[in-house]
């Protein structure tokens, strides 16, 4: 489970709104505590899925590593999702967009190189620029920031 607090909340930026009303729920940022860690599952429960993906980037600094790891599996599942749409409506995506999800997952699990990811992310991009279609393009996109998402988080 990931977590996060009052104080890591505030150095990212947080909105004061999702904020205030993150403390009310948890009764008060001093009777809480500044330091002491929130799960997101609470966030969720308090603020809803945006303020919790927000809050993924103020994760206890020990937790990183799990959340890069959550978010390329989600990236992949919502990049899954976008081809399975293709396919559904007619339009089969390319291989090597399967193939960028398939690596991209299998890093993320600890069973591809930072080599074959990056493989993986070149071919989806060249996909997604010879996509025709914007919504041949996005699948195709998608899949390739599946691939990549760890550069994804860094620049986010």
């Amino acid at each position: 489970m990931l977590h996060t607090t009052f104080a890591l909340l505030r150095q990212h930026g947080a909105c004061t709104d999702g904020y205030k009303k993150l403390a009310k729920a948890l009764g008060g940022v001093k009777a809480y505590g500044q330091d002491k860690p929130i799960p997101l599952t609470a966030v969720l429960d308090s603020n809803g899925l945006d303020d919790t993906l927000w809050c993924l980037r103020a994760v206890l600094p020990e937790e990183k590593a799990e959340r890069d790891k959550q978010a390329r599996l989600l990236a992949c599942d919502y990049a899954e999702r976008a081809l399975n749409r293709e396919r559904e409506d007619g339009r089969e995506p390319g291989p090597s967009s399967w193939d960028a999800i398939r690596v991209a997952r299998a890093f993320a699990l600890g069973q591809a190189t930072n080599a074959e990811l990056a493989a993986a992310w070149a071919a989806a991009g060249v996909a997604t620029r010879a996509a025709a279609g914007t919504a041949a393009r996005a699948a195709a996109g998608t899949a390739a920031w599946a691939a990549g998402g760890g550069a994804g988080w860094a620049a986010w």
